[in-house]
C-alpha cells in the first residue's frame, strides 16, 4: 500500500464533537419543553447529520416544525461548537508524526462549510490540512466520489495514493467509489445498524491509539 496522503472524515474520526452536539440538542429539548436525551443515543446519531439528530429529539413533528427545531439546534451548536470538542485522545502522536514527515493530510466531511470553518478556528493541529472539502463545497457529497477526487487533486496526488479514514459505512463507500484505500474508525459514531458487512475497508482501527501507531509507522517509512 503506497500511501502519500491521508484524508480524514471530521466528526467521529478526527475530532470528538459528540459532547457539543449533545449539549446543543439537549438545550434545544429544554427550550421546547421536550425530555432531554441520553448522551449515548445522541452519539450514535451524530454521523447521520443534524436532521437525524433533530428527529431523534422530536420524532412526532411534521417537516416544517422539524426544520424550525433543526435551525434552532444548529444555532445553539454554532454558538457552543468548541466547548468540549477536541482531537480524539490518542491521535496527537500520529498527527505529529505526519507533520514531522511532511506527509500531507486533509479533511472530507459532509458538515457544511459555515460549521466546519467555525469549528476548525479553535483546533490547533501539528500541521495544517492541505485540503478541506465540506458537504456544500460541491453540488454532491459523500458517498459520491467527487469530493474525494477534489481532495486528492488539491493535495497533488492520485486517489490510489490516498487513504480515507471514516466512522460511517458511507465513508468507506465514498472511498471505494473514488478508488482510494479505505480505513474504518471503529471508535467513532457508528450507527447501531452498522455491521462487519458494511465495512469492506482495507484497514480497521478499533481505537485512536491504533490509528496513531499506523500513522507513526507510515511516517517512518
Amino acid at each position: 500500500m503506497q500511501l502519500k496522503c491521508i484524508l480524514f472524515d471530521l466528526d467521529g474520526t478526527l475530532l470528538d464533537t459528540s459532547y457539543d452536539f449533545s449539549y446543543a440538542l439537549n438545550q434545544t429539548c429544554s427550550d421546547f419543553k421536550q425530555p432531554r436525551l441520553n448522551y449515548q443515543d445522541v452519539r450514535k446519531t451524530v454521523s447521520q447529520g443534524g436532521l437525524a439528530m433533530t428527529k431523534l429529539a422530536f420524532p412526532e413533528l411534521d417537516e416544517e416544525e422539524l426544520e424550525t427545531r433543526r435551525q434552532h439546534f444548529l444555532k445553539i451548536y454554532f454558538e457552543n461548537i468548541d466547548r468540549h470538542t477536541r482531537l480524539f485522545p490518542g491521535l496527537e502522536a500520529g498527527m505529529r508524526a505526519l507533520a514531522k514527515a511532511e506527509i500531507p493530510w486533509g479533511i472530507i466531511t459532509n458538515k457544511p462549510t459555515w460549521l466546519t470553518e467555525r469549528l476548525l478556528e479553535s483546533i490547533e493541529f501539528p500541521s495544517a490540512p492541505k485540503t478541506i472539502v465540506c458537504g456544500d463545497t460541491l453540488a454532491v457529497r459523500k458517498p459520491d466520489p467527487q469530493p474525494m477526487w477534489l481532495a486528492a487533486e488539491t493535495c497533488g496526488f492520485s486517489p490510489e495514493e490516498c487513504l480515507y479514514i471514516g466512522d460511517h459505512p458511507r465513508d468507506i463507500e465514498a472511498g471505494i467509489n473514488a478508488k482510494m484505500h479505505t480505513a474504518a474508525a471503529w471508535y467513532g459514531y457508528l450507527p447501531e445498524s452498522a455491521g462487519e458487512s458494511d465495512w469492506p475497508a482495507d484497514l480497521h482501527f478499533g481505537t485512536p491509539y491504533e490509528l496513531s501507531r499506523f500513522l507513526i509507522k507510515l511516517a517512518e517509512q
